[in-house]
Parts: C-alpha cells; structure tokens; sequence
C-alpha cells in the first residue's frame, strides 16, 4: 500500500511540474529582467492605461494576447486629440466616437511584445488584466522602458520566478 501512494505522489508530481501554464510578463528593455508576472489566458484582453501629457486625459491601450509573440492592438480608446495619438482614420482603422470618446478599432498592428516607455511624471502607465491593476512605474521605474509580452513556461517555471519577483521587492 505504501509503494501505491509513493507511486501516486510521484505521478502527480511529474503532472504538476510538466503544466503548462501561459504568464503575462513585464520585462526591462536591454537587461529583460523580468519586473512583473501574471497568469494568463490566450485569447484574452489586457489594457495599458495612461495620461497623455498635452491633453491631460486618459487613454486606453486595449491588446489581445493571441499567442505568444502575436500581441494585436485591438483599439484606443481617448477623448481629445493631442500629439502621438491618431489624428484619422488610416488603412482599414474605424473610427466612432461615443459619449465623447474617440474609438479606433480595426488596427493592423501585430507586436511580438508591446513596448511601453513609462512616464516619469504625468502618464501613469497602468498595466489593467483580470481584474489587477499595476502601475508600470512601480513595477520597474518611472522613465524606464518595458516590454509586455505572453509566454509559456511549466508550473514550477512560474512559481519560481515569482518567488525571485517578490524576493527583490521585498
């Protein structure tokens, strides 16, 4: 009886450390130290949000998470026109404007991972998934550049790397 649940024990083992589990990853542009981790599910839908530094409002950055390295940009999401941000419609992009709010969809944009300069001072920018919000500049620092991609790594691949996370922000 003893082998029996020493087997039982081990078979569950190896079928935990051999999960695959998708994680939602911040990396440090040129050191790719990793800043930030989530748990994720392909298909679903991740926000930046910030600041614009002219206008003052707010922008929503909405990105699906189709497959690692195959990030599109889904639609922006603002409420006044101001530097950097898209001044009309181009190529098959949409445009509809509700409660005073510009909608761009129809983007033909794909990124491997998204690139986010964080703002030293007025953006904020905010990483929104499931229901957790992290601001970007406590994560890594204000003024640095990150990127937000989607990987596959084993269970115990993740719960090791969350533990370095919280080690160094302890």
């Amino acid at each position: 009886m003893k082998k029996v649940i020493i087997f039982l024990i081990l078979i569950i083992a190896a079928f935990i450390c051999a999960w695959p589990v998708y994680v939602l990853e911040v990396r440090a542009d040129g050191t790719e130290e990793l800043v930030y981790q989530q748990l994720a599910k392909a298909g679903d839908t991740f926000d930046v949000v910030w600041t614009h530094s002219v206008t003052l409002q707010p922008v929503i950055e909405t990105y699906r998470l189709e497959a690692p390295g195959k990030i599109p940009i889904v639609r922006m999401i603002f409420d006044d026109n101001g530097p950097n941000l898209p001044a009309r419609p181009e190529f098959n992009q949409k445009w509809t404007i509700n409660e005073g709010k510009f909608i761009v969809t129809g983007y033909e944009m794909v990124f491997e991972r998204v690139p986010v300069t964080i703002g030293a001072a007025i953006a904020d920018h905010t990483l929104r998934y499931a229901k957790k919000e992290v601001r970007l500049k406590d994560a890594y620092r204000p003024g640095g550049y990150v990127h937000i991609g989607l990987v596959r790594n084993r269970l115990p691949e993740y719960l090791y790397k969350e533990v370095n996370i919280w080690l160094k922000n302890r």
